[in-house]
């Protein structure tokens, strides 16, 4: 009973359709004339579409790739791609104010987007132009592809190769920050450590004049030497060694403590320094921070609008919507026709 009923009301709608074809034809067309009419160059600006692909690599620091003297690691070569957290540090870059600053400036783009600076909230009119005409998103490969829109494929083509371009610069100006910024405090590091070396080798030189030059092996022969004549009973030698054994005891332990930290700081200054010249290398790097997959082109088509896109669904909406109206005022109409019939029934 239920199934007869829905085909009733289908063959029903069928009917009714059929009813009012001629005005449902006649507005569908309508409107597939209008978005014919309103989707033209002349009313909605065609803008064109220029991508380019990159990926990440795995580092950028230029000391540890080419200073690298350990074995193979995957993470200091050159030719690695970068993981998902490599990319995403990409990403942030190339979504960074300075970045949409940057193309701001290199393509005067308040004035290409027609934007009127005495106007309250035009720089965030701006930025909204620039979100919506630059796309920055990863692809299903892991790469990052940078896809800009306008109404000039040059300038498309150009401002999505500058981006690629200034990432470069953005990137290597944030290491090069940190890396000027280390070795300045490698270097001041450096001076205080020869400073300290200076006092220390000072210090020894004093002690030095004073007889005591290597503690150990000094005591070791004075003390034979004095087993000796005190065997031989010579109390002229046993007073000369008594007097060397005392300066040894007076400076020997602080010529022993001297040398070891010498040792020390001599050490971490080799290391400040091999530190300052890695930091120095990264500080004067210009590598390359990205692999480029694909460079963007001038287009030869433009991407938006979609013309034959907008006639078909304005014609669809337009056509389920009409008929929607209708059916609601034909419902209208039959139950204010059916009304007065059930009154005088129910007299």
């Amino acid at each position: 009973m239920e199934k007869n009923r829905n085909e009733y009301n289908s063959f029903n709608l069928i009917l009714f359709i059929w009813k009012w074809k001629g005005l449902l034809i006649g507005i569908t067309l309508l409107a597939a004339v209008l978005a014919f009419v309103f989707s033209s160059p002349w009313i909605i600006k065609p803008k064109y579409k220029s991508t380019a692909i990159i990926y990440a690599p795995r580092t950028n620091a230029l000391s540890q790739i080419l200073l690298n003297q350990q074995n193979y690691n995957e993470r200091l070569d050159v030719k690695a791609y970068g993981t998902e957290l490599e990319t995403e540090q990409m990403m942030q870059i190339l979504l960074s104010q300075d970045m949409k600053d940057a193309m701001i400036d290199k393509f005067n783009l308040l004035v290409h987007y027609d934007i009127d600076s005495t106007k309250k909230a035009w720089k965030t009119k701006l930025y909204k132009t620039f979100d919506n005409n630059c796309v920055i998103k990863r692809t299903q490969y892991g790469a990052i592809s940078i896809n800009v829109m306008d109404v000039d494929p040059i300038v498309a083509a150009d401002m999505a190769n500058a981006i690629v371009d200034e990432l470069d610069e953005i990137k290597n100006r944030i290491d090069r920050g940190r890396a000027e910024a280390a070795y300045y405090l490698l270097k001041k590091q450096l001076t205080e450590i020869d400073a300290e070396i200076d006092r220390l080798d000072d210090s020894l030189k004093v002690i030095m004049e004073e007889g005591v030059y290597d503690f150990e092996s000094q005591s070791e022969r004075i003390m034979q030497q004095y087993a000796i004549a005190v065997a031989q009973g010579n109390k002229g030698a046993e007073n000369r060694l008594q007097n060397e054994l005392q300066k040894l005891s007076k400076y020997g332990q602080k010529a022993v403590t001297i040398r070891e930290k010498l040792l020390l700081f001599r050490e971490y200054e080799v290391l400040c320094k091999s530190k300052m010249m890695d930091a120095k290398a990264d500080m004067e790097s210009l590598l390359p921070v990205k692999f480029v997959v694909q460079k963007a082109i001038v287009a030869d088509k433009k991407a938006y609008p979609k013309r034959l896109m907008i006639i078909i669904t304005s014609a669809v909406i337009t056509f389920i919507f009409s008929l929607m109206i209708l059916l609601f005022v034909e419902n209208i109409k039959n139950s204010i026709s059916t009304s007065p019939k059930k009154k005088c029934e129910e007299n």
